[in-house]
């Protein structure tokens, strides 16, 4: 089971899958992208990096915030913007 270090490193949490998809779908629709775009890339994006993810058992939840943006900006440049944005808010 994969636990997940959040910003300050004192809390831990499950690590959620579901949370990096909906995070991913969330920042397409800010960025219009149409329905089926934002499956496409909810599948590009969210899928590999749970895979990689699920294998450790202990990652930081910056780890996981920059290699989901990294993977966001070589697709949908809108997207990455607002997911970028949502970040700036919560801090």
């Amino acid at each position: 089971m994969t636990t997940v270090i959040k910003k300050g490193g004192e809390k831990r949490q499950a690590f959620s899958p579901a949370k990096i998809k909906n995070a991913i779908n969330a920042a397409a629709k800010k960025a219009k992208l149409s329905p089926a775009k934002r499956v496409k890339l909810v599948k590009e994006v969210a899928d590999p990096a749970i895979a990689l993810f699920k294998k450790k058992r202990l990652v930081k939840a910056t780890e996981i915030r920059r290699s989901i943006l990294r993977r966001i900006e070589t697709r949908s440049k809108a997207t990455a913007s607002a997911f970028k944005r949502f970040k700036k808010k919560r801090n």
